[in-house]
């Protein structure tokens, strides 16, 4: 697990959110960062600095200890806030969906610590798109002597874009205490109109209280971390570990006013002695844009709150299932916490509307096209295997979006899920029909859903003979024409290893799936595009070594006249990290060698000692015959995570496993030790310092999930770890 402590630069968290349901961070520090759950998926309400979260001001725990006649407070957080003095030091532990903290000061007599999280139920997407976070703390007395403790939760009122209308409502059950965050006039296109809550789990031990209606805004016209006010509330708290209780429902009248509230709990631990006090935060908020899923399931805030403080035991139950599975299998620890914590852009990038549509975004600040079909090629495998009904139902999108040629569109739209793009650039891309079809089959493969295959075929035919026409030159290979596939900055001309080893897996998945629908006609006109495709790969692209990255000459050309078309751009003998991606997938399907298993392995020692060794950080792109980046390009000469995962991936199904982990080992251990940023990973990074480049919340990197299945091929217990999701 990524263990930081709070003086460590972090710049993210672990996201606490459902699926489609937005999310918040909790970070090293302690604090809550980047809010996305106010219909702002692509504009997080944060603090203001990507480089050092210090959280979204007046959102905050506080500690209080009666030790013999000393009393004292404590924020439990390293980023200071005026009125209450914040804790010296944190230790981190952060395991997607979970995150638990340690806080420690030399002042504290007791022990404690927080687990956080969401629910994230494996094959159940409805219990795993919940829109509320857990906060289950322990305080422990492992003195000889009793003292008196308090814990208080403080929420500022965010509700709508003005603060005037805000008001808290504070409801008092059996189960829980209430404090709820409204607004009484918010307008229909404020995607801040809505409702939250912040509840506390009541038991006989424990002591309740409240108090609304505070200003935390300390000066006019400004607030932030140094003019927020935590005085009333920590004032009334620090005197005896309870609040007093008010609250008028009175709503706020003019500017300069952030409402605060909060609700505490209080215990008299005994020596050698534990309590658990337990906070919920849930939110809702309808109505805006294309709505959430959760509005099917719920009518407003209270009724979120009641389910979390109802179902708490199961969902924890459920969510700690696979993670003691992982945490089970025989594989390194850096993978288990490589393959745990890769999953959070299913929470952080998702969209499923209330009418059920799904998505993860490509990015969703930088890039917020959702369900980009070259990407989620490789990001959506986890998916497929987590929540395998939202899978279907986002390729089913696709299939729908088809264009009448047969093109399928690189993405089902901009920040919404129901106007579709052709591509990035205006090109139609060579690789987009290619992986439409393999995840198909994939799909099915994982599902054994017959009817979910009959109804794609259609599409996948047409996709197939959109792909066909595109080869001009008679190669039986599709011929690209400039930055047309997932590389939208890099120009590749004619066959390329990436695009046609693709297209390969794709005709042989065809295959596969016409004898399934028994077109045999299908099937034989699939298995000669195959042959003949195959032969034109090998001996257009293989030089030496590896696969040249593309040619749009003429095979069997002298060094003189090769190097005469290199430099028109006809021709470019880079060896890429990717020029087997479609032999990857092959073997992940189980298609079997589109090419020559000995060049297939020439050519991955060619790549380990050219990509491979040209960074530290993972995989460069693209390298010359000696050794040099290709600086063509921003894409060719820097690392993609997910192009490295799937090498990585790749190289273990052909039996270079040392080497496949090792490789992906760097890649990982840049996001988390190097960069420190394992909760909002980019697409591609710099090769030279491994510092983020382009991208965030980037679905692609789900792909190193492609690892325990290569892996499960030899090891039993990793295949035992996979079937398990088929029950």
């Amino acid at each position: 697990m990524p263990i930081y402590t709070s003086d460590q630069n972090v710049r993210s968290g672990v996201p606490l959110g459902g699926i489609g349901a937005g999310k918040l961070e909790i970070c090293s520090s302690g604090v809550f960062d980047n809010f996305t759950f106010l219909n702002n998926i692509h504009k997080p309400l944060n603090s203001g600095d990507p480089k050092n979260p210090s959280g979204v001001p007046g959102f905050n725990f506080v500690l209080w200890v009666k030790d013999k006649n000393k009393k004292f407070s404590k924020l439990l957080s390293t980023q200071p806030v005026p009125d209450c003095p914040n804790i010296e030091s944190i230790k981190f532990n952060g395991s997607f969906p979970f995150a638990h903290l340690e806080y420690q000061d030399r002042d504290l007599p007791i022990e404690v610590s927080l687990e956080a999280f969401s629910p994230f139920v494996k094959l159940d997407e409805k219990r795993s798109g919940m829109p509320f976070a857990f906060f289950k703390f322990k305080l422990t007395n492992t003195l000889s002597r009793p003292m008196s403790v308090s814990l208080m939760g403080i929420g500022r009122n965010i509700i709508g874009d003005w603060a005037v209308g805000r008001f808290y409502q504070v409801a008092d059950t059996d189960k829980a205490l209430n404090l709820y965050f409204y607004n009484k006039k918010t307008q229909s296109h404020d995607p801040g109109a809505g409702e939250m809550g912040l509840s506390l789990f009541k038991n006989n031990k424990l002591e309740c209280s409240y108090f609304g209606e505070w200003n935390m805004q300390a000066r006019h016209f400004v607030f932030d971390k140094t003019s927020l006010t935590l005085g009333e509330a920590c004032g009334a708290f620090g005197s005896d570990g309870s609040l007093p209780n008010v609250n008028t429902e009175k709503c706020v009248a003019a500017e300069s006013f952030q409402l605060g509230g909060a609700i505490a709990a209080k215990h008299f631990l005994k020596p050698k002695s534990s309590v658990t006090i337990t906070f919920v935060l849930s939110w809702f908020f309808p109505g805006f844009g294309e709505g959430h899923s959760y509005e099917a399931w719920f009518r407003n805030v209270s009724e979120v709150a009641q389910y979390a403080v109802e179902h708490y035991d199961e969902l924890l139950t459920g969510t700690k299932a696979w993670t003691k599975e992982l945490n089970a299998l025989n594989i390194d620890p850096w993978l288990k916490d490589a393959l745990a914590n890769n999953l959070y852009p299913i929470v952080s990038g998702s969209l499923w509307s209330k009418r059920g549509r799904f998505g993860i975004f490509e990015s969703p600040e930088a890039c917020p096209l959702l369900g980009t079909m070259d990407v989620r090629f490789y990001g959506s495998l986890p998916l497929a295997l987590f929540f395998p009904q939202l899978e279907l139902k986002e390729m089913l999108e696709f299939a729908e979006a088809q264009r009448p040629q047969g093109y399928i569109p690189h993405d089902l739209g901009f920040k919404r899920s129901d106007l579709p793009s052709n591509s990035t650039n205006g090109f139609f891309w060579k690789d987009i029909n290619s992986k439409f079809i393999l995840l198909v089959y994939r799909d099915f493969l994982m599902t054994k859903d017959e009817n979910f295959l009959k109804k794609m075929y259609p599409f996948v035919k047409k996709a197939f003979y959109w792909l066909a026409a595109t080869d001009k030159n008679k190669d039986f290979l599709p011929d690209n024409e400039g930055p047309d596939q997932t590389f939208d900055l890099w120009s590749f001309y004619g066959a390329s290893s990436y695009t046609s080893s693709i297209f390969l897996a794709a005709i042989l998945a065809i295959e596969r799936i016409a004898t399934l629908m028994h077109d045999e006609e299908m099937a034989e006109e699939a298995s000669l595009w195959f042959r003949k495709g195959r032969v034109s790969f090998e001996k257009k692209l293989w030089r030496k070594k590896y696969f040249i990255a593309y040619n749009n000459a003429k095979e069997g050309l002298t060094e003189k006249q090769l190097a005469h078309h290199v430099k028109s751009q006809k021709v470019s003998i880079s060896c890429m990290a990717s020029q087997l991606a479609g032999q990857w997938i092959a073997h992940l399907l189980g298609l079997g060698y589109i090419v020559s298993q000995d060049k297939v392995q020439k050519a991955l020692n060619a790549i380990f000692e050219l990509n491979g060794s040209a960074s530290a950080f993972g995989a460069v792109n693209a390298v010359s015959a000696d050794g040099e980046k290709d600086k063509t390009n921003w894409h060719s000469e820097n690392i993609w995570f997910g192009m490295t995962y799937c090498l990585a991936s790749l190289a273990i199904y052909e039996g270079f496993q040392k080497q496949g982990l090792e490789l992906a080992k760097k890649a990982w251990d840049n996001a988390a030790l190097n960069v420190r940023n394992p909760w909002n990973q980019p697409d591609m990074y710099s090769s030279t310092d491994g510092s983020y480049l382009f991208g965030d919340h980037y679905m692609r990197n789900m792909v190193i999930w492609s690892l325990i299945f290569a892996l499960a091929r030899k090891d039993k217990s990793a295949a035992s770890f996979l079937e398990a999701f088929k029950k």
